[in-house]
């Protein structure tokens, strides 16, 4: 019984990891295909090009952390966390962003504040996942390393100033799925993103 135990164990862990492989991949190819279009395409037709993969990397990657969080956490201490703050934010971002044609998001996605959101976003996640690959000291990554200078004082206030951006116009742009509970969600979001992304952002500070 003890061997299936620790070999559960075993096998639980490499699953973690590998989704922390693959998550941290997919935000680097993200960007990797960003920088290869935006070139190419401009912002009028990134959207196009970009998109679908950020909309269901967002929304799938973001259940598989919850899952995760939930399991090794609980659901009190899971709740209680700035990852799950996180995730929530991106599953509403899929939810009011998840456009479903060109028309929809001309007004707002073809603009530089989209490629803002997909810098910040893929590097910030790509960076979250790797180190959440392994169990680190505190000094090796933290407050004087370039990376964790780089995410915390450029990506991270460049994705939140991005995100609310684009929900701001994407609030004054309705579009096919928008109900009247949704656009007063989306009023109530917008009062309370940039206190929230504020008191986020102390508080990852205040870890290292």
């Amino acid at each position: 019984m003890e061997a299936k135990a620790v070999n559960k164990g075993k096998f639980i862990h490499r699953l973690y990891q590998y989704y922390h492989i693959c998550t941290t991949f997919l935000f680097c190819t993200l960007l990797a295909r960003w920088l290869i279009l935006m070139p190419l395409v401009g912002s009028r037709y990134l959207p196009g090009a970009v998109h679908e993969l950020l909309i269901y990397l967002l929304g799938i990657s973001s259940l598989i952390e919850l899952f995760w969080r939930f399991y090794f956490h609980g659901l009190k201490n899971g709740f209680m966390s700035l990852t799950t703050l996180k995730d929530v934010n991106f599953l509403y971002f899929v939810r009011v962003m998840h456009f479903y044609d060109d028309y929809e998001y001309e007004l707002v996605l073809k603009n530089t504040t989209y490629s803002s959101f997909i810098i910040g976003l893929s590097f910030t996640q790509a960076y979250c996942h790797w180190n959440n690959l392994f169990k680190r000291q505190k000094s090796s990554y933290g407050i004087r390393s370039i990376y964790w200078k780089i995410n915390t004082w450029i990506m991270m206030p460049t994705l939140y100033l991005s995100e609310f951006y684009l929900l701001l116009l994407n609030n004054r742009n309705p579009n096919f799925h928008s109900t009247p509970l949704l656009d007063k969600i989306n009023k109530c979001a917008l009062v309370v993103f940039i206190p929230i992304s504020l008191i986020a952002l102390k508080k990852h500070i205040s870890k290292i």
